[in-house]
Protein backbone atom coordinates (compact mmCIF):
# COMPACT_ATOMS: atom_id res chain seq x y z
CA UNK A 1 0.00 0.00 0.00
CA UNK A 2 3.10 2.02 1.03
CA UNK A 3 4.20 1.51 -2.36
CA UNK A 4 1.37 2.93 -4.24
CA UNK A 5 0.86 6.06 -2.29
CA UNK A 6 4.76 6.69 -3.32
CA UNK A 7 3.59 6.06 -6.72
CA UNK A 8 0.51 8.14 -6.78
CA UNK A 9 2.87 11.14 -4.85
CA UNK A 10 5.34 10.66 -7.79
CA UNK A 11 2.88 10.66 -10.77
CA UNK A 12 1.22 14.06 -8.90
CA UNK A 13 4.76 15.63 -8.41
CA UNK A 14 5.41 15.26 -11.83
CA UNK A 15 2.10 16.77 -13.25
CA UNK A 16 2.56 19.28 -11.19
CA UNK A 17 5.80 20.37 -12.15
CA UNK A 18 4.64 19.98 -15.69
CA UNK A 19 2.00 22.49 -15.13
CA UNK A 20 4.62 25.03 -13.51
CA UNK A 21 6.87 24.43 -16.27
CA UNK A 22 3.95 25.02 -19.17
CA UNK A 23 2.41 28.23 -17.19
CA UNK A 24 6.00 29.65 -17.23
CA UNK A 25 6.81 29.06 -21.23
CA UNK A 26 3.62 30.34 -21.07
CA UNK A 27 4.29 33.54 -19.17
CA UNK A 28 7.56 34.14 -20.84
CA UNK A 29 6.11 34.35 -24.48
CA UNK A 30 3.17 36.55 -23.18
CA UNK A 31 5.54 38.99 -22.00
CA UNK A 32 7.67 38.92 -24.95
CA UNK A 33 4.58 39.06 -27.37
CA UNK A 34 2.63 41.59 -25.46
CA UNK A 35 5.57 43.60 -25.37
CA UNK A 36 5.40 46.17 -28.21
CA UNK A 37 8.59 47.83 -28.39
CA UNK A 38 10.57 44.51 -27.43
CA UNK A 39 8.58 42.86 -30.16
CA UNK A 40 9.44 44.98 -32.90
CA UNK A 41 13.14 45.71 -31.62
CA UNK A 42 13.55 41.75 -32.39
CA UNK A 43 11.68 41.80 -35.81
CA UNK A 44 14.00 44.57 -37.07
CA UNK A 45 16.91 43.10 -35.42
CA UNK A 46 16.98 40.08 -37.05
CA UNK A 47 16.06 41.85 -40.47
CA UNK A 48 18.96 43.99 -40.07
CA UNK A 49 21.22 41.35 -38.88
CA UNK A 50 20.48 39.33 -41.92
CA UNK A 51 20.95 42.12 -44.46
CA UNK A 52 24.02 42.89 -42.53
CA UNK A 53 25.45 39.49 -42.39
CA UNK A 54 24.69 38.71 -46.26
CA UNK A 55 26.94 41.72 -46.88
CA UNK A 56 29.66 40.55 -44.86
CA UNK A 57 29.03 37.07 -46.76
CA UNK A 58 29.16 38.56 -50.31
CA UNK A 59 32.54 40.48 -49.13
CA UNK A 60 34.22 37.24 -47.57
CA UNK A 61 33.72 35.74 -50.68
CA UNK A 62 34.94 38.11 -52.88
CA UNK A 63 38.55 38.30 -50.60
CA UNK A 64 38.68 34.72 -50.54
CA UNK A 65 38.27 34.04 -54.75
CA UNK A 66 40.61 37.70 -55.35
CA UNK A 67 43.34 35.99 -52.44
CA UNK A 68 43.25 32.72 -55.15
CA UNK A 69 43.18 34.60 -58.48
CA UNK A 70 46.10 35.58 -60.19
CA UNK A 71 46.76 39.50 -59.85
CA UNK A 72 43.43 39.22 -58.12
CA UNK A 73 41.90 40.61 -61.05
CA UNK A 74 38.31 39.97 -60.68
CA UNK A 75 35.55 42.67 -59.93
CA UNK A 76 32.99 42.28 -57.57
CA UNK A 77 30.20 42.61 -60.72
CA UNK A 78 32.01 39.91 -62.30
CA UNK A 79 31.69 38.12 -59.01
CA UNK A 80 28.42 38.18 -58.54
CA UNK A 81 27.17 37.04 -62.12
CA UNK A 82 28.99 34.24 -61.94
CA UNK A 83 27.91 33.46 -58.15
CA UNK A 84 23.96 34.10 -59.23
CA UNK A 85 22.20 30.88 -58.96
CA UNK A 86 18.55 30.54 -60.15
CA UNK A 87 16.38 28.84 -57.92
CA UNK A 88 13.51 28.08 -59.76
CA UNK A 89 10.25 29.86 -60.67
CA UNK A 90 8.05 27.96 -58.11
CA UNK A 91 10.75 28.39 -55.71
CA UNK A 92 10.99 32.28 -56.69
CA UNK A 93 7.14 32.87 -56.14
CA UNK A 94 7.05 31.69 -52.97
CA UNK A 95 9.75 33.75 -51.76
CA UNK A 96 8.45 36.77 -52.96
CA UNK A 97 4.97 35.85 -51.56
CA UNK A 98 6.37 35.02 -48.06
CA UNK A 99 8.16 38.29 -47.80
CA UNK A 100 5.14 39.87 -48.55
CA UNK A 101 3.17 38.39 -46.02
CA UNK A 102 5.82 38.48 -43.78
CA UNK A 103 5.61 42.63 -43.79
CA UNK A 104 1.46 41.82 -43.73
CA UNK A 105 1.62 39.26 -41.15
CA UNK A 106 3.65 41.87 -39.00
CA UNK A 107 1.75 45.25 -39.21
CA UNK A 108 -1.43 42.94 -38.37
CA UNK A 109 -0.08 41.51 -35.19
CA UNK A 110 1.52 44.11 -33.98
CA UNK A 111 -0.90 47.08 -35.38
CA UNK A 112 -4.20 45.91 -35.70
CA UNK A 113 -5.39 45.81 -32.52
CA UNK A 114 -4.82 48.74 -29.70
CA UNK A 115 -3.93 45.32 -27.50
CA UNK A 116 -0.17 46.02 -27.57
CA UNK A 117 0.42 49.64 -29.25
CA UNK A 118 -2.55 52.08 -27.74
CA UNK A 119 -1.94 55.15 -29.58
CA UNK A 120 -0.71 53.95 -32.99
CA UNK A 121 -2.83 51.39 -34.62
CA UNK A 122 -5.65 50.57 -37.20
CA UNK A 123 -8.49 51.58 -34.27
CA UNK A 124 -7.08 55.45 -34.73
CA UNK A 125 -8.17 55.19 -38.08
CA UNK A 126 -11.88 55.86 -38.06
CA UNK A 127 -12.83 55.96 -41.56
CA UNK A 128 -11.18 52.72 -42.54
CA UNK A 129 -11.87 50.63 -39.64
CA UNK A 130 -15.40 51.21 -39.52
CA UNK A 131 -15.51 50.27 -43.41
CA UNK A 132 -16.89 46.90 -44.39
CA UNK A 133 -13.52 45.83 -45.78
CA UNK A 134 -11.27 47.80 -43.53
CA UNK A 135 -9.09 45.00 -42.68
CA UNK A 136 -8.62 43.65 -46.33
CA UNK A 137 -7.81 47.30 -47.08
CA UNK A 138 -5.88 47.64 -44.62
CA UNK A 139 -3.61 45.05 -45.44
CA UNK A 140 -3.84 45.61 -49.24
CA UNK A 141 -1.67 49.24 -47.99
CA UNK A 142 1.04 46.97 -46.09
CA UNK A 143 1.09 44.48 -49.24
CA UNK A 144 1.90 47.94 -51.69
CA UNK A 145 4.08 48.87 -49.39
CA UNK A 146 6.01 46.00 -49.11
CA UNK A 147 5.67 44.85 -52.64
CA UNK A 148 9.35 46.71 -53.77
CA UNK A 149 11.00 45.31 -50.81
CA UNK A 150 9.74 41.64 -51.29
CA UNK A 151 9.81 41.54 -54.94
CA UNK A 152 13.97 42.82 -53.93
CA UNK A 153 15.03 41.19 -51.17
CA UNK A 154 14.57 37.27 -52.25
CA UNK A 155 16.60 37.85 -55.52
CA UNK A 156 19.71 39.30 -53.37
CA UNK A 157 19.43 36.79 -50.34
CA UNK A 158 18.43 33.42 -51.91
CA UNK A 159 20.65 33.58 -55.57
CA UNK A 160 23.80 33.84 -54.03
CA UNK A 161 23.98 30.70 -51.56
CA UNK A 162 23.14 26.50 -52.21
CA UNK A 163 19.75 26.10 -51.11
CA UNK A 164 19.39 22.63 -50.17
CA UNK A 165 16.04 20.42 -50.80
CA UNK A 166 14.93 21.25 -47.13
CA UNK A 167 15.68 24.28 -46.58
CA UNK A 168 13.86 25.12 -49.87
CA UNK A 169 11.15 23.15 -48.43
CA UNK A 170 10.85 25.17 -44.86
CA UNK A 171 11.05 28.98 -46.74
CA UNK A 172 7.93 27.64 -49.00
CA UNK A 173 6.16 27.12 -45.59
CA UNK A 174 6.43 30.15 -44.15
CA UNK A 175 3.56 30.88 -46.84
CA UNK A 176 0.81 28.76 -45.03
CA UNK A 177 2.86 29.56 -41.66
CA UNK A 178 2.30 33.30 -42.41
CA UNK A 179 -1.27 33.42 -43.31
CA UNK A 180 -1.97 31.42 -40.47
CA UNK A 181 -0.71 34.51 -38.14
CA UNK A 182 -2.45 37.01 -40.31
CA UNK A 183 -5.64 35.16 -39.90
CA UNK A 184 -5.33 34.92 -36.41
CA UNK A 185 -4.60 38.23 -35.78
CA UNK A 186 -7.47 39.16 -38.08
CA UNK A 187 -9.86 37.04 -35.23
CA UNK A 188 -8.40 38.95 -32.59
CA UNK A 189 -9.46 42.30 -34.23
CA UNK A 190 -12.75 41.11 -34.81
CA UNK A 191 -13.28 39.87 -31.30
CA UNK A 192 -11.47 43.02 -29.40
CA UNK A 193 -11.56 44.22 -26.86
CA UNK A 194 -12.01 40.39 -25.55
CA UNK A 195 -8.80 38.80 -25.99
CA UNK A 196 -7.22 35.28 -26.83
CA UNK A 197 -3.78 34.75 -25.35
CA UNK A 198 -3.47 31.28 -27.35
CA UNK A 199 -4.66 33.08 -30.69
CA UNK A 200 -2.14 35.49 -30.20
CA UNK A 201 1.05 33.51 -29.06
CA UNK A 202 0.09 30.69 -32.26
CA UNK A 203 0.02 34.10 -34.35
CA UNK A 204 3.23 35.14 -32.76
CA UNK A 205 5.17 32.28 -32.87
CA UNK A 206 4.12 31.75 -36.90
CA UNK A 207 5.21 35.09 -37.34
CA UNK A 208 9.13 35.15 -35.88
CA UNK A 209 9.25 31.40 -36.53
CA UNK A 210 8.93 32.36 -40.32
CA UNK A 211 10.91 35.12 -39.87
CA UNK A 212 14.19 33.00 -38.54
CA UNK A 213 13.24 30.06 -41.59
CA UNK A 214 13.61 33.01 -44.53
CA UNK A 215 16.60 34.68 -43.23
CA UNK A 216 17.99 31.10 -42.11
CA UNK A 217 20.17 30.42 -45.27
CA UNK A 218 22.07 33.82 -44.47
CA UNK A 219 22.48 32.85 -41.01
CA UNK A 220 23.53 29.72 -41.27
CA UNK A 221 26.49 31.11 -44.35
CA UNK A 222 27.66 33.63 -42.04
CA UNK A 223 27.88 31.06 -39.22
CA UNK A 224 29.81 28.38 -41.46
CA UNK A 225 32.36 31.32 -42.34
CA UNK A 226 33.53 31.95 -38.57
CA UNK A 227 34.56 28.55 -38.69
Amino acid sequence: MSDLNETVAAVQAVDISSGLASEGVSSFLAGIYSNGPLGVAIFIALLAGGLLLHRLNMDRTYRNVAATTRDGEVSPEDLRDEMFTRQGSNFNAAAVAAWMLLFAAFAYFYFLTPEIFPGHNYYQLPTLSSGPLGFAAFGLFVLLLAGLAAAFIPRELYGYYELSRKTKVAIMLTVPALALSIALSVQLGTIFPEVDPAARGLAFLALFGSEVALLFPVYAEARGGMR
